[in-house]
């Protein structure tokens, strides 16, 4: 009987100890490609220590090990997309640096993403590979294909987009128009059929995209602007920062 209470004992000890030592991971946030630590800085106003993966150094044996893992997803900004994506490989010439490694990895997150309902946030090209990989279009090169006096290539300079009233978009930055900045010689032409247009530039251009069912996922949105560099009191910024954090944080502790 003796020998009896103290395996009890023991293994309610055990039990506590190895309790105590067990801790949920904090989330991890998958980036497609980054340099530096901007989507970092940017995002930790809103959460004190999420995990990040740069998925551009992952060998392709651990791709799937970390999307399984992954509570929110990045796409950020980079060369062009290869145009056969989208039905205009004659125009390739208008294209520059083409990554086709980074245009197969960015598809299949997206995919994943989309169909195990991971928080995915896509910014500049980002918003581009996310219309194409839903069979959208894009106008290879704005400077020659597309009549705005918008400089969008320029670097940080600002220009003014209007929201779409009622979207998800708007919901999230509680505004309908504001500066952002631009620095883009691409964009969509034709948006993706489950998705829908939500901001747009003075001259018309697509400036951000949400899905048009948003019930079918609980968050992904692509803008063409670079909130990461702009300031967090800018509506079109922080905002969706917040949003995204929350967004992931929410997918994580339901893991």
């Amino acid at each position: 009987m003796k020998h009896f209470k103290k395996s009890v004992f023991f293994l309610n000890f055990l039990v506590i100890i190895l309790a105590g030592c067990h801790h949920k991971e904090n989330p991890l946030i998958l980036v497609s490609r980054s340099v530096g630590t901007i989507f970092q800085e940017w995002l930790s106003k809103y959460d004190y220590n999420p995990d990040y993966i740069n998925m551009y150094q992952v060998g392709s044996d651990s791709i799937d090990y970390y999307l399984n893992k992954s509570s929110g997803i990045i796409l950020t900004g980079g060369p062009d997309i290869n145009p056969a994506l989208y039905g205009k490989e004659d125009e390739i010439e208008k294209c520059r640096d083409i990554d086709y490694r980074r245009d197969t990895l960015e598809i299949r997150m997206i995919q994943y993403a989309m169909k195990n309902k991971i928080p995915l946030l896509c910014i500049c090209r980002g918003i581009q590979i996310l219309n194409v990989t839903n069979h959208g279009t894009l106008i290879p090169d704005i400077s020659t294909d597309y009549d705005t006096v918008i400089n969008h290539q320029r670097n940080q300079k600002m220009h003014w987009v209007n929201l779409v009233e009622g979207s998800m978009l708007q919901k999230i930055t509680r505004t309908t128009g504001d500066s952002v900045n631009s620095s883009h010689h691409q964009a969509i032409m034709e948006i993706a059929s489950s998705f829908k247009g939500v901001a747009f530039s003075e001259d018309g251009l697509v400036e951000a995209i949400e899905l048009a069912d948003t019930s079918d996922h609980p968050f992904i949105l692509g803008v063409q602007w670079h909130p990461e560099r702009m300031s967090s009191e800018n509506s079109l910024s922080g905002p969706i920062a917040e949003r995204f954090i929350m967004e992931v944080s929410k997918f994580h502790s339901q893991k």
